[in-house]
């Protein structure tokens, strides 16, 4: 299998968004080399995350984070 779906919401769009901005320029080409460019992706997915619904993407109290 090649491809897949799945579904995403607009939280776990934004986390990988952010992990793909915070890639640094040695990360970026090894990625690019082995999978493909990571800007389309990161293009790719931020204008789905633009057509969902963002009004309750910020930390709320009762959340704790993961790490």
């Amino acid at each position: 299998m090649t491809e897949t779906s799945m579904n995403l919401n607009v939280h776990e769009i934004g986390i990988l968004l952010t992990a793909l901005q915070q890639l640094d320029g040695r990360d970026e080409y090894l990625i690019a080399r082995e999978y493909g460019s990571v800007s389309v992706l990161y293009h790719k997915l931020h204008t789905i995350w633009e057509q969902m619904d963002q009004s309750e993407t910020g930390i709320r109290n009762d959340v704790v984070p993961s790490f």
